[in-house]
C-alpha cells in the first residue's frame, strides 16, 4: 500500500511538473455572465458573478495548469465581456458584435432547492458570425495551434454545423479537435471526426439514439460507448455525475469512480474542469491514459467542493487523486460474454 501511495504521488508530480507541449485555441461562441444567488426563504443572502461559457472555463483551467491557451469569443455590444476578461492572464481575442452579454441566474435556497433562469444574447449577425469563423481559421494557420477546443452552445444566427465545418478545416491543418456540445451540434461534429468528444449521459443517449433506460447497467453502458467509439473512431469521455466517468478509445474502455463528496458547493464548471484537465494531462503532457483520467476526475471532484467561479489548485486536486478509482478493460474483455 505504501509503494502504491508513493507511485501515485510520483505520477501526480510528473503531470503537475510537466512542460505542456502545444497551444490550445478555445472557441466560446456564447459567453454568459453566470449569477449565483444564495437565498433563505426567498431572501437574498449572497451573490456571486463570473463570466462563464464552457470554453471560457476550459481556457481558465488550462491556464491555471500552465498550458498555453488562447480564447476567442464574441464581445458584446456594451463591451462587458472584454472588461470581465481584462485581467484573466491568458491571451484573449474578442470580435466586436451586435450581441448582448446573456445572463444566467441560479437561485440556491438554504434547503438546497435550486432554480435557474437563463437569458438570451440575441441573434448574431451573418457578418459577425463569418468574422468569428474566419478569425478561428486565421489563428489556426498563423499561431502554431495544436489543439482546438470547441465547447458550448451557440447564439441564434449560428449554423448548427459550425463545429463540423471547423473540425474539417482543423483536421486538414493537422490540428487535434476536442468538442463539448449537445444535440445536432454534437452529432454533426462527430461526422467530421474530432479527436475527442465529452458528452454527459443524457447527451450520449441522444447521440447514440439509445434511451437512458437502455443504459442502466454498467455492461450496457460500456458496450454502447465502446461501440460508438468503434463506429466513429472518435474518443469519448462521458461524464456520469456522481457515478464518475467512462472513457472509450484505442486503449480500451475505462471506468473512473470519483470519491463521494459530502458537501457539494457547486456543480457549475465541473465538466469543463474535467475536459481541460484531461486535455492538459493526456494531450499536452502525454501522460498515460489511466493517470490522465485519474487527474481529470480528481480535478472535477475538487471543483464541485468550491464556489462556482473558483478553480481547484494542484493541492486540492491531489487531495482527490489517491481516492479516485480507475478500472480498465481491453476490447476483447468487453465482448467476452
Amino acid at each position: 500500500m505504501q509503494d502504491l501511495q508513493k507511485n501515485l504521488t510520483s505520477e501526480f508530480q510528473n503531470i503537475i511538473n510537466a512542460r505542456p507541449q502545444g497551444h490550445v485555441l478555445a472557441l466560446c461562441l456564447h459567453p454568459a455572465l453566470d449569477v449565483t444567488i444564495h437565498t433563505d426563504h426567498g431572501r437574498e443572502i449572497s451573490r456571486r458573478e463570473n463570466l462563464g461559457g464552457k470554453a471560457v472555463n476550459v481556457a481558465r483551467m488550462l491556464h491555471l495548469l500552465g498550458a498555453r491557451v488562447t480564447l476567442l469569443a464574441p464581445d458584446d455590444c456594451a463591451g462587458e465581456t472584454s472588461e470581465l476578461l481584462a485581467n484573466c492572464g491568458f491571451d484573449c481575442e474578442l470580435i466586436p458584435t451586435n450581441l448582448s452579454l446573456r445572463r444566467n441566474y441560479k437561485y440556491i435556497d438554504a434547503d438546497g432547492k435550486t432554480r435557474e433562469q437563463n437569458g438570451s444574447a440575441g441573434t448574431l449577425s451573418p457578418q459577425h458570425s463569418q468574422q468569428l469563423i474566419d478569425r478561428v481559421l486565421h489563428i489556426c494557420r498563423t499561431r502554431q495551434i495544436t489543439h482546438l477546443a470547441l465547447c458550448g452552445s451557440f447564439p441564434q444566427g449560428v449554423e448548427k454545423a459550425v463545429y463540423k465545418s471547423l473540425i474539417g478545416s482543423a483536421n486538414a491543418l493537422d490540428i487535434s479537435c476536442v468538442t463539448d456540445a449537445s444535440g445536432d451540434a454534437l452529432s454533426l461534429a462527430v461526422q467530421a471526426k474530432p479527436a475527442l468528444i465529452k458528452p454527459n449521459m443524457q447527451e450520449f443517449s441522444t447521440l447514440s439514439q439509445q434511451s437512458l433506460s437502455m443504459l442502466k447497467t454498467e455492461e450496457a453502458v460500456e458496450k454502447a460507448i465502446f461501440n460508438a467509439y468503434l463506429k466513429t473512431g472518435v474518443q469519448i469521455l462521458c461524464s456520469m455525475d456522481k457515478d464518475g466517468s467512462i472513457y472509450a478509445g484505442a486503449e480500451g474502455i475505462y471506468f473512473v469512480k470519483s470519491p463521494e463528496v459530502e458537501h457539494v458547493n457547486s456543480f457549475a464548471g465541473a465538466g469543463d474542469t474535467m475536459l481541460a484537465s484531461f486535455l492538459y494531462a493526456r494531450y499536452l503532457c502525454a501522460a498515460p491514459i489511466g493517470y490522465s483520467l485519474r487527474f481529470a476526475s480528481a480535478a472535477a471532484t475538487a471543483k464541485v467542493k468550491l464556489p462556482a467561479s473558483t478553480l481547484p489548485m494542484p493541492q486540492e486536486i491531489f487531495a482527490e487523486w489517491t481516492h479516485t478509482q480507475i478500472r480498465g478493460k481491453a476490447e476483447h474483455e468487453i465482448y467476452q460474454k
